[in-house]
């Protein structure tokens, strides 16, 4: 299938959501990713709209500013011409460029440690707005780590323009608890490598990033899917793949669906509702095999390799079924 097929035709609106997932997740898109495209036709950058969380928005963000799947394909496997493999070749020098300290001494550690708390604390308490006095924010500053080599990444390597074609990235505000979805029609003014800084800003690990009034976290504080944003914008095809859930017809054992509940009902929910209204929903997670093979750290550099190959086969294997081929051929429109 053609980038037409799934584009501009005005014949089917079609989203593409990308969730949550940390290193592993960006692992696990980029071989679901290069699956569609390879094996059924599917132009993820060719997509009406792009909605992304968190890992999603790393993604989402690198489609629109011109990356193809193959791009990511090979950075996963760490053998891309040009770029260095995600996370680097040294697990623990990687470690670090990923979680940067920003506490120098115990007393620091400890002031941060008390505005990360109330941080993570406010990204899941809901509809109570409380924002954060001045005083107190510079006092106990939040998010114990920082970024340094993605924040460097995405100033050099993103535009600072935000892409034509649709791309919508989800933050939450915790000064009122409120998901802010970045790129939308009246939306706030944010570039775009800040504009993924703050769907990517865990809540209470990495520091939120201030846009005027707000204080924008991770966006999966709120869901790690978003599939909701995609059937608002009248999408009327929704292709999701959301690292964070599991697939129902392969459940992982009781420990990993226990960890996995909350992301697992928030997408089912979603997907029911988008279903109601008469969207077509196809969607991708990882099987019982990928969940362990993911492990419990979804920020670990090593492996990943393993992690693209995994999900470019669970793909494929998707797609030899009938209801999977038909949402992903212009006959579906």
């Amino acid at each position: 299938m053609n980038a037409a097929a799934v584009g501009d035709t005005g014949a089917m609106k079609t989203g593409l959501v990308l969730g949550a997932g940390g290193l592993v997740g960006m692992a696990y898109h980029a071989g679901v990713l290069h699956a569609l495209e390879q094996e059924a036709g599917f132009v993820a950058g060719a997509a009406d709209l792009i909605v992304g969380t968190s890992a999603g928005s790393v993604c989402g963000a690198y489609l629109r500013a011109g990356w193809t799947t193959e791009d990511f394909w090979h950075l996963a496997l760490g053998d891309h011409p040009e770029l260095p493999r995600i996370g680097g070749d040294d697990p623990i020098a990687a470690r670090r460029q990923i979680l940067t300290p920003t506490f120098r001494s115990p007393f620091d550690f400890m002031r941060i440690a008390v505005g990360s708390a109330y941080i993570a604390g406010r990204s899941v308490a809901r509809g109570i707005p409380l924002p954060i006095p001045g005083v107190l924010a510079h006092l106990f500053p939040g998010g114990l780590f920082t970024m340094d080599e993605g924040r460097r990444r995405f100033q050099e390597e993103l535009p600072a323009e935000w892409p034509a074609d649709d791309l919508y990235l989800c933050a939450v505000d915790i000064n009122t608890g409120r998901r802010v979805v970045l790129g939308r029609p009246g939306s706030p003014e944010i570039d775009l490598a800040h504009a993924v800084m703050a769907s990517s800003a865990i809540p209470g690990v990495y520091k939120p990033v201030r846009l005027g009034r707000m204080t924008l976290v991770d966006g999966g504080a709120h869901s790690t899917s978003n599939l909701d944003v995609a059937v608002k914008a009248r999408c009327d095809r929704i292709i999701g793949v959301i690292p964070l859930a599991y697939d129902t017809a392969s459940a992982p054992n009781p420990l990993h669906q226990l960890l996995r509940r909350w992301p697992a009902r928030s997408l089912a929910g979603e997907a029911a509702a988008a279903r109601g209204r008469g969207v077509d929903v196809l969607l991708l997670r990882p099987s019982a095999d990928e969940v362990r093979l993911h492990g419990l750290n979804m920020m670990r550099a090593d492996g990943l390799d393993d992690v693209a190959k995994a999900a470019y086969e669970s793909t494929c294997r998707a797609l030899a079924t009938d209801r999977f081929r038909s949402l992903l051929t212009p006959s579906a429109a």
